[in-house]
């Protein structure tokens, strides 16, 4: 299962802003420098966080970003379930398939999917951080 950019830049600004001190703030220019990606793809994800509630934005002069609730109640499969279009690995009515009626493909890939969306239960943002990836993040710069 590959995972969309969308979630992808989701999981990695929330990384990011998890790593930074509780009172500081960030901007979504820091975590693309750091990223070396896109503002505008950025920008739009973070926005969906704030609108979500797991990045708090504070507008003006001297404002930015930062997390709008603890780690520990980030709910990595939240984030892979609101971000990812569709969690069907395969779409068989697409073009549609010949053989859909006795096809076991479809199953057999719906249950992987189940078994990594369980894989993903009960771990948090929290999870994600540690010291190694906090010197990655903030002493390599």
């Amino acid at each position: 299962m590959k995972l969309s950019s969308k979630t992808d830049f989701a999981f990695r600004s929330l990384i990011y802003l998890g790593h930074c001190p509780a009172n500081e703030l960030s901007t979504i220019q820091d975590i693309c420098d750091f990223y070396s990606i896109s503002s505008n793809h950025i920008s739009k994800v973070v926005m969906e966080l704030v609108r979500l509630g797991y990045v708090e934005a504070i507008r003006g002069k001297g404002g930015g970003i930062r997390l709008g609730k603890p780690a520990e109640e980030i709910a990595l499969i939240d984030i892979v379930r609101h971000f990812e279009s569709t969690l069907n690995p395969i779409n068989c009515n697409e073009q549609p398939c010949r053989i859909i009626k006795g096809c076991k493909l479809k199953g057999l890939l719906a249950n992987a999917m189940q078994a990594f969306l369980t894989a993903l239960t009960g771990y948090t943002l929290a999870d994600l951080l540690d010291d190694e990836t906090q010197a990655i993040l903030f002493l390599e710069n």
